[in-house]
């Protein structure tokens, strides 16, 4: 059970969801004056998320027979704290020890933290924190950290599709052919391989968290509007977890063109599937779903799909006349 004595709320609803796929749930929880109760059914350590109405969420591990307390107030960035549990105790240590460091020093930290920590579930966390859902992840370093779990860590559903997926990495190159795929857009609709069967087809890789891959989103809208009447098309997946700020994201950048997210971070089905090991990220597919172009932006973008896209102009006919006939057969 999680109690919460919170103030400053800017509204009384906020949601509690599954941080992986063990709990699979997203549960509405109404605070009367900033308090609140909620029951989790879970049978072992499971990490839920707290989304509070200011887009501030919390980790807060949940256990069965466990009761914890979260107080603390919005309104101030860490004045969160959650009681309860060895596990919220280690992470809130985590935290206390990363207050005031910069970024740099505190990956730092995450890092000895989940060597010091290897039987913890926040070490689980704390990878996919700051080593896996990061603008350039270093696949080296995601493989020695995971090598320092237990067994035990090792064997969690998330840690063993990501291992999968560093195992399996084999990079596209120029000409490699991209496998069917279906992704679901911002609206609830399927978007398949077969929506682009005769497009040039650019695929772009962004999240609402990293500023340098939306700046590349909105280039995107100059590009899109001049290949408008050609046979070009764009298609954005987000590695965003929270549809909330993904959304929010692309309606303040106006973003026009199909956006897709399966929330899954850097296991989403597409980033898998090309093997996108950054942010930003692109690929220029043809019609037939063959490799173009990898990372390309700004003018050789523009230059490789005019390129591409180019109609070729007919070639000009000489209407024949009965003079034209004679003209010929005296030559």
């Amino acid at each position: 059970m999680l109690e919460g004595r919170v103030g400053k709320l800017p509204h009384d609803t906020l949601y509690i969801y599954g941080a992986d796929a063990l709990y699979e749930r997203i549960d509405t929880v109404v605070a009367h004056d900033g308090e609140f109760c909620y029951t989790a059914k879970v049978d072992t350590v499971t990490p839920l998320w707290v989304l509070f109405p200011n887009k501030h969420r919390e980790m807060v591990f949940a256990d069965k027979g466990l009761s914890a307390t979260l107080y603390g107030d919005t309104a101030s960035a860490g004045h969160i704290h959650i009681e309860g549990g060895e596990q919220n105790a280690l992470l809130r240590s985590f935290y206390n020890r990363i207050d005031s460091l910069d970024a740099h020093e505190v990956v730092a930290v995450a890092d000895s933290f989940i060597r010091a920590n290897p039987y913890s579930e926040v070490s689980i966390y704390l990878l996919r924190e700051y080593f896996v859902q990061v603008p350039k992840p270093d696949n080296t370093k995601i493989k020695t950290l995971i090598g320092s779990m237990s067994g035990n860590l090792q064997d969690n559903n998330y840690i063993r599709q990501l291992q999968h997926t560093l195992n399996a990495y084999k990079p596209l190159t120029k000409n490699s052919v991209v496998a069917n795929y279906n992704v679901i857009d911002a609206s609830g609709k399927n978007v398949s391989t077969a929506d682009y069967k005769d497009t040039y087809l650019l695929v772009t890789f962004w999240a609402s968290w990293d500023e340098e891959s939306r700046a590349r989103q909105r280039e995107l809208i100059a590009l899109k509007e001049k290949y408008a009447k050609h046979n070009f098309d764009i298609l954005s997946i987000s590695l965003d977890t929270e549809r909330a700020a993904w959304m929010k994201a692309i309606e303040e950048d106006s973003l026009t063109w199909r956006q897709a997210n399966d929330f899954d971070g850097w296991s989403t089905s597409l980033v898998q599937r090309m093997q996108v090991v950054q942010l930003p990220s692109n690929m220029l597919l043809n019609p037939q779903r063959r490799v173009q172009a990898i990372n390309l932006y700004g003018d050789d973008l523009d230059e490789k799909i005019g390129e591409l896209t180019e109609e070729k102009k007919p070639e000009k006919t000489i209407k024949k006349t009965p003079a034209t006939i004679r003209k010929q057969k005296l030559k």
